[in-house]
């Protein structure tokens, strides 16, 4: 049913084009103009702009695509809704170059004017550029349930978002009843998700990537590239973005921060050119100095922070929501990179959540598709509001995966075996043990690990057989406790949980038959 929605896309943009409806790539000054005429947008102190968006987050229970569920009327009944809703307003579009241009891979957003504000903070994300024919396309549309949605629970909202792919790797996403930035965000990586594999020589992955040039225990320096995988809100933009360097030329670059590529010749390509998406709750200088001052600048575009009536910022307010978010330009973030892509990837961090899990370990490449595949994390309020704080599994750390899963899968452990010298990591950004005995894992606990492992003074891992996972002897100013959270349970609680942990896994994976036997295996021991 792609060629429908690819029909429908032309028609609301053309319709418009000719009756004089369409704005069509204004430039970031006049999208500034027209999104301060929304009366959800406020000016801060700084001279940023702010929206609350309706609804304050993803509307995944409300999304299907084309590959997985088949299409039907309903999607038919959306489509011309949209041509009807679209025809009488005045609408903003805006084409972006995705990736570093060298693929020549576009995305259209067509928004009605109103919200001029999606189209405002896009073009910080991306880079702006004109095309006729562009890969993805991503169309916003309200109706009559639009304002009565205000009102309600997530669940309870009246909301159809439907994404059609392509084979050769195209998409059109139609968004009805949503304003959320991220539904455009994330219209564009999923259809990265999807156009990326389909030659299979790369994959596309839920991951930030950094750059480190740092002196070693040994002298001399060395330079690694990682890559983090986790779910929104569980630690990638942190351990991404945090400055390790401290001294003489040692360097910290962020390259990418929320997605990207990984090919079998062992190279990354980022997708966003233009900025950084920064989850803001709780933001400040003494965990997240590089973020925090970057949220300040003036031409940062916020979505569902709080502000005071003076224009200050305070984000730490989560009355309306926890899912406050920012889209800074990389030329505002200190130490951003002046590329995106990297040459060779050396290091793998998978970043998951349990009480059970120490707060690093060492996987051999099958057990790093395992836990791909099994994807544990806490689940956040950019996801569903209603559960945040509950730990779930989503395949891949990625809920914008299409298609076969073993397969995607497959794919990506056929290119780890391509490249044995990609280092592969299990990572627990939350806590270990529980009640009095549980203890946190701050975020100075996870930079040291990473500065250790990245530095490469940490050659010492032992097997844990009750957590069933290497984990380091020692690493400088972290508590070892933090490796063996089996200390902070009682012995049969900690077995019980373990053993319940182990069913778990084993079921998940069996939702998957086509995975590899060196996959499966892993949590069958």
């Amino acid at each position: 049913m792609f060629e429908e929605f690819l029909q429908a896309a032309r028609t609301i943009f053309e319709q418009a084009q000719q009756e004089g409806r369409l704005i069509r790539n204004p430039d970031t000054a006049r999208l500034r103009a027209m999104a301060l005429e929304e009366p959800e947008v406020r000016e801060t102190r700084y001279g940023s702009l702010e929206v609350d968006s309706e609804p304050t987050s993803r509307a995944a229970m409300f999304t299907k695509n084309n590959i997985d569920t088949k299409f039907g009327k309903e999607e038919y009944d959306l489509l011309e809704a949209a041509k009807r809703r679209l025809a009488q307003q005045e609408l903003v579009s805006i084409d972006v170059q995705v990736g570093d241009g060298t693929e020549g891979i576009t995305a259209r957003l067509i928004v009605p004017r109103r919200y001029a504000h999606v189209a405002y903070a896009g073009l910080k994300l991306f880079k702006p550029t004109s095309t006729d024919n562009p890969t993805y396309q991503v169309i916003m549309f309200m109706d009559e349930a639009f304002e009565a949605n205000k009102r309600k629970k997530l669940p309870e909202k009246d909301i159809t978002i439907r994404l059609a792919h392509s084979p050769d790797g195209r998409m059109v996403k139609i968004v009805r009843n949503s304003n959320y930035f991220g539904e455009w965000k994330k219209g564009v990586f999923a259809g990265e998700d999807w156009r990326v594999k389909q030659k299979g020589n790369a994959i596309f992955l839920h991951v930030g990537c950094r750059r480190d040039t740092l002196e070693t225990p040994h002298g001399g320096y060395r330079t690694v590239c990682s890559l983090f995988a986790a779910l929104s809100a569980n630690g990638k933009t942190s351990t991404t973005c945090k400055v390790l360097a401290r001294k003489g030329r040692e360097r910290s670059w962020l390259i990418q921060d929320d997605g990207g590529a990984l090919y079998r010749d062992g190279s990354f390509r980022g997708f966003e050119p233009g900025g950084i998406f920064i989850k803001t709750d709780g933001l400040n200088p003494g965990d997240q100095l590089e973020a925090y001052y970057a949220c300040l600048k003036r031409e940062t575009f916020l979505e569902n922070v709080w502000i005071e009536p003076d224009g200050t910022i305070d984000f730490f307010n989560m009355e309306r929501t926890s899912n406050g978010r920012a889209v800074v330009e990389r030329r505002d973030f200190m130490h951003a990179a002046q590329t995106i892509n990297a040459e060779r990837v050396d290091n793998l961090f998978l970043i998951t959540r349990g009480s059970t899990i120490p707060a690093v370990a060492k996987l051999t490449q099958e057990e790093a598709a395992a836990f791909m595949v099994l994807g544990q994390s806490m689940e956040s309020s950019a996801g569903d509001p209603t559960q945040a704080g509950k730990i779930k599994n989503v395949f891949f750390y990625d809920p914008f995966v299409a298609g076969d899963r073993a397969e995607h899968a497959n794919l990506f452990y056929d290119i780890l075996k391509e490249n044995p010298h990609i280092q592969c990591y299990l990572l627990n950004t939350g806590y270990v043990g529980e009640g009095e005995s549980m203890r946190d894992i701050r975020l100075q606990d996870t930079m040291g690990i990473l500065d250790s492992i990245l530095r490469g003074g940490l050659d010492e891992w032992v097997y844990s057989p009750r957590t069933k996972l290497h984990v380091p002897t020692a690493v400088r100013l972290v508590d070892s406790i933090l490796f063996h959270p089996e200390k902070l349970f009682p012995h049969d609680v900690f077995e019980e949980k373990q053993t319940a942990l182990e069913k778990h896994r084993a079921e998940f994976m069996d939702r998957f038959p086509g995975l590899r036997p060196e996959i499966r295996r892993v949590f069958q021991r």
